[in-house]
């Protein structure tokens, strides 16, 4: 049965219609629903082991979060590594022709696309295959939960803030799997949040008719305190800060889940970080992804001596003011950011991956995990923008408790010039930005809170620098619709492009 089903998918994903891909799956019809489940797993989920299929590359990568290395390379080999990243290190409004040209363009819009074909399918003839309710209903809110959680992916990448203009163009929202309309236009934003709170509404309804054994099964698909999660994610960038607050609190008090205590993990050179995503995590609540997906920008090196390939550094690194803004008491940075390797010591702009003992990722377990400790920091910003300023403080300390070296005493507590008002506010995005670095989130947050200016320093050979600064609002903040996107639909209005910085 799993290989008609593959079958069937491939003829459906193959076949290049002139929209993104996808070719009308009148090749495979689907009799059963166990079918349709084996369909997901193999076309809406993420394989970790598959390394061409890109959906987060983009993630990190234009965030305050990367800087480059601070020993400048001096090396013939660099030139071809520079000349690839430094696009996307200068935001500039050509990054994927330029990285098409230099085999480093990730096509995140096609893939994830292919990912929300696979949902539609699924959805299409759920209502048409035989199966108990409860198993049609599993299979219906994990699709409806995917594409909600890609959606969000592609809105957060490709269209403007919804706080800032819901009315922009967003993403064309593709609800079924045939090839109407042939050439789907953007819908906005608000089109594209709205489609995601929907879905999400009704992946939860169809997981709260499953018995409570199926609700929550540790095992890679969709559960619906992943659902939880990811509705409250979304009512935090559409400010729906009751909303957030119900679903954060379910997240945290309905599924048994409980906070890691840092002081609990020990580094040795077997385990050298601890396996976030595994669910012997007692956060994890959806592990997700390829570690090679999110981590396309980090692995670059450059040499630095004219003469020695065996001086290598990491191109990126962590930025110095996210490392330093870790207390010293403060267990994230030495677990959470990652060496170069055993015996380098500077932090590369990586973390929360499997890896082995040289600290290289491990491609064949998933790459991340949705965690609880995300709806913690959720809930904090939610409290203060409800004007509930000590539930914020208690929330972070709760967290914060688990993250500070037990012998620190009252460390971990949020500092009493912090407590309220703006500073409350700063705190509780800085404690964001140290509990969720290299997760995805913080290039999204650096747009949901303002888009404000900030700079990167480029360095190349030879002590040649250049500072980059995206400015206030910069049209930078959103990103390109992708050439060949543009090239198969001209119904797609490209984005307004910034003015080039070098």
């Amino acid at each position: 049965m799993k290989k008609l089903i593959y079958l069937g998918i491939i003829l459906l994903l193959t076949s290049c219609s002139k929209f993104l891909e996808p070719q009308s799956q009148t090749e495979y019809i689907p009799r059963d629903v166990n079918a349709l489940n084996e369909l997901l797993l193999g076309n809406a989920y993420i394989d970790p082991a598959n390394q061409a299929h890109p959906v987060f590359s983009y993630n990190e990568v234009f965030s305050d979060d990367f800087a480059t290395a601070a020993d400048n390379g001096n090396h013939a080999n660099n030139a071809l590594r520079y000349r690839n990243n430094k696009p996307y290190f200068a935001w500039h409004p050509d990054m994927f022709k330029l990285g098409n040209d230099n085999v480093i363009f990730q096509n995140v819009w096609r893939s994830t696309y292919q990912n929300i074909l696979g949902c539609n399918a699924a959805l299409d003839y759920i209502d048409k295959v035989t199966g108990t309710t409860n198993d049609k209903n599993y299979v219906k809110g994990q699709a409806l939960a995917l594409r909600a959680f890609y959606y969000f992916q592609l809105v957060n990448l490709f269209g403007e803030p919804y706080n800032y203009n819901k009315n922009a163009l967003g993403v064309p929202l593709k609800l079924n799997a045939g090839l109407e309309p042939e050439f789907p236009a953007r819908a906005t934003v608000e089109e594209v949040y709205t489609q995601i709170d929907k879905d999400l509404a009704e992946a939860e309804f169809a997981f709260l008719s499953l018995p409570n054994t199926k609700q929550f099964i540790k095992d890679g698909r969709v559960t619906l305190p992943m659902i939880q999660l990811m509705k409250a994610r979304t009512a935090l960038f559409m400010e729906d800060y009751d909303k957030v607050i119900i679903n954060a609190n379910n997240v945290i008090n309905n599924w048994g889940l409980s906070l890691l205590d840092l002081n609990s993990f020990i580094q040795t050179p077997a385990q050298p970080y601890y396996v976030f995503s595994n669910y012997k995590n007692p956060e994890a609540v959806w592990l997700f992804g390829s570690s090679a997906d999110f981590n396309k920008f980090t692995t670059d090196l450059i040499y630095l001596t004219p003469t020695n390939l065996t001086q290598p550094r990491r191109l990126f690194t962590a930025a110095p003011a996210l490392v330093s803004s870790y207390d010293v008491n403060d267990l994230r940075k030495d677990n959470y950011i990652f060496k170069e390797s055993p015996t380098i010591s500077s932090l590369q702009a990586l973390g929360k991956i499997p890896v082995n003992t040289g600290y290289s990722f491990i491609t064949t377990e998933f790459g991340r995990s949705l965690r609880l400790s995300e709806a913690y920091v959720m809930l904090a910003e939610a409290y203060y923008r409800k004007n509930r300023a000590p539930e914020a403080v208690t929330t972070l300390e709760t967290l914060r408790l688990k993250r500070y070296k037990t012998t620190s005493g009252v460390a971990y507590k949020v500092p009493a010039a912090s407590t309220s008002g703006s500073a409350l506010l700063d705190f509780i995005k800085a404690e964001r930005r140290r509990e969720m670095c290299f997760e995805g989130l913080r290039w999204f947050d650096l747009r949901r809170w303002g888009m404000e200016s900030f700079s990167r320093v480029w360095k190349e050979d030879g002590g040649v620098t250049q500072t980059f600064t995206i400015n206030k609002n910069d049209p930078a903040f959103t990103l390109p619709i992708p050439f060949d996107a543009i090239d198969k639909n001209p119904a797609l209005k490209q984005n307004i492009l910034s003015t080039p910085k070098y």
